[in-house]
């Protein structure tokens, strides 16, 4: 009888499993939700909230608040570098709720959202004009930029209100491939 192992093969992690990544020494992060990029620091790969230039690597679970903090709302959030805050709850599949930009274009259902230009808050995705072969790859690199799809609308503007400012989305990060 032998015995067969296959390495590399199918899933690491469930859909909407939690996995656990280093946040850069810099930064800190207010509220769940945020798209982050990965980085490398110090030869290690690291997450930070996402440019509108960037990949989406995955989306934060839970913000960066001190536990030691006992204000309400929290007033303090722990940077990368701090020695409490070895890494920080991540996930890239399933259907979460992701941070609006505070001028937002109106969301419908089944809406594309990317990163806008407020780092790590998504948008609507408007999709530029392609005219030429050489804008094709523009359009691969727009769609492996796309974070997931809208389960809910938001009204227009409403990204800086609270209690709105935040979308459920399907993810889909890492499901298109990307020409670069």
């Amino acid at each position: 009888m032998s015995t067969t192992t296959i390495e590399g093969s199918g899933r690491t992690r469930e859909p909407g499993e939690i996995f656990r990544k280093p946040l850069k020494d810099s930064e800190s992060i207010d509220d769940s939700g945020y798209v982050l990029s990965a980085v490398e620091e110090s030869s290690i790969q690291k997450v930070k909230k996402a440019a509108n230039t960037e990949f989406p690597f995955c989306i934060n679970y839970r913000s960066t608040r001190d536990p030691f903090d006992l204000a309400h709302p929290p007033t303090t959030f722990l940077i990368g570098s701090n020695v409490r805050l070895p890494t920080i709850d991540c996930v890239d599949d399933g259907e979460f709720a992701l941070k609006v930009v505070g001028n937002n274009n109106a969301i419908a259902v089944g809406d594309p959202l990317c990163v806008s230009a407020t780092a790590g808050k998504v948008q609507k995705y408007v999709p530029t004009t392609v005219s030429a072969l050489g804008d094709t790859v523009t359009r691969f690199v727009e769609l492996g930029k796309i974070v997931g799809y809208a389960v809910e609308k938001i009204a227009a503007g409403s990204g800086g209100n609270p209690g709105a400012d935040k979308v459920r989305t399907r993810l889909t990060i890492k499901q298109v491939p990307v020409i670069a």
